[in-house]
């Protein structure tokens, strides 16, 4: 049988239990500060990160970093210099971080001082353009003719190969001025275009493609000189494209049909390629049987590695890049760009959840 108190010891029990509540709200909300994230350090003024790599998608990342900086405060740099030069800046902590149109290579991992956060972002897609002055039909490529016009074997518009491509149509009479990027670029949109020239059966047999035609960089330069050059041929991230000089190619697909890189023709290659959990070793998305699909599209990636040893770039990275995949869908489509599927979207998010800051994690 329990015995109440002396009242004089009353005040002593009221006092205990007024201790062990405290104490446990204390431990809840100590528990609660651990798991809680910490809030990102006030903008500082001036840039907040730096970042270099790919052309392919400096029109889409551009107006990212512009809309990001409204919403936060926090200003990004970022150098369009191409996907191997800016991952070696990135390797030798000159930026905070890369972007690329490919993953990192093996050697590239073995450099890296952390291991790295690979963070696709959107979708895209290399147009092959032309400058054909007075035609007004939409031309037809495939593989092995683009190989032979890269490879400097066709040299007429028209040409019996082109024109079997393309019947009725009026081709002039005018030599082929091919235009791609510089030789030893490290370049993303090259490596897609080369991948597709590599459906070619002759693709062997053409000798080496960028053999002939002036060598530019970068998609703006690509673009550039196509513009200026009648007759020239070129190829470029899709939004590049966007000029009145320039007409955007129809390819062959793998199904046999002929498509231009648009947002169905995008997504189509984004939903057969990108269906398991590869979309961090995926190089190129070809559509593979499906007649819709645009037969020449690939990833696009944000890399950090050195940056993540600093808590304070490394939380702006991070809440950049999930930034980037919730708000950052309606810009991309708008720029002829398409989002990641949601699958590959929930697991990324779920990946930055899961860096901390500060930790500078070596590669297993």
């Amino acid at each position: 049988m329990l015995r109440r108190l002396p009242p004089s010891l009353s005040w002593l029990r009221a006092l205990l239990i007024l201790w062990i509540g405290a104490l446990a709200g204390f431990s809840a909300g100590a528990e609660w500060i651990r798991r809680r994230p910490a809030p990102l350090p006030p903008p500082s003024g001036g840039i907040d990160l730096t970042g270099a790599g790919a052309t392919f998608p400096f029109p889409l990342y551009r107006k990212w970093f512009v809309g990001y900086a409204a919403a936060t405060g926090v200003r990004i740099n970022y150098y369009s210099v191409g996907s191997t030069p800016g991952l070696s800046l990135m390797l030798a902590d000159g930026v905070d971080f890369g972007a690329s149109d490919r993953p990192l290579t093996t050697a590239e991992l073995r450099q890296a001082p952390c291991r790295p956060l690979d963070i696709p972002t959107a979708v895209g897609g290399v147009a092959i353009i032309v400058h054909l002055p007075a035609f007004g039909d939409a031309l037809r490529l495939d593989a092995e003719v683009l190989a032979e016009i890269f490879a400097g074997t066709i040299r007429r518009w028209d040409d019996p190969k082109v024109l079997a491509l393309n019947p009725g149509a009026s081709l002039p009479a005018r030599a082929i001025h091919p235009v791609h990027r510089g030789r030893g670029s490290g370049s993303g949109t090259v490596a897609m275009v080369e991948a597709y020239l590599q459906q070619s059966p002759r693709q062997s047999a053409a000798g080496s493609h960028w053999a002939v035609g002036d060598s530019v960089d970068g998609n703006e330069g690509v673009a550039a000189q196509v513009q200026a050059v009648p007759g020239s041929i070129g190829f470029v991230e899709a939004s590049y494209a966007d000029h009145p000089r320039l007409r955007v190619v129809a390819l062959r697909t793998r199904a046999g049909s002929f498509v231009r890189p648009d947002a169905g023709t995008l997504s189509r290659a984004a939903d057969v390629g990108l269906t398991g959990a590869d979309i961090d070793t995926v190089r190129f998305l070809d559509g593979g049987q499906d007649p819709r699909a645009y037969p020449i599209t690939g990833v696009t990636r944000l890399v950090a590695s050195g940056a993540l040893r600093d808590s304070i770039r490394a939380r702006h990275f991070i809440a950049f890049a999930r930034w980037a995949l919730r708000e950052g869908a309606p810009t991309a489509t708008a720029l002829g760009f398409v989002p990641l599927p949601r699958a590959a979207q929930a697991r990324l998010a779920r990946r930055l959840d899961a860096v901390v800051p500060g930790r500078c994690e070596t590669r297993s």
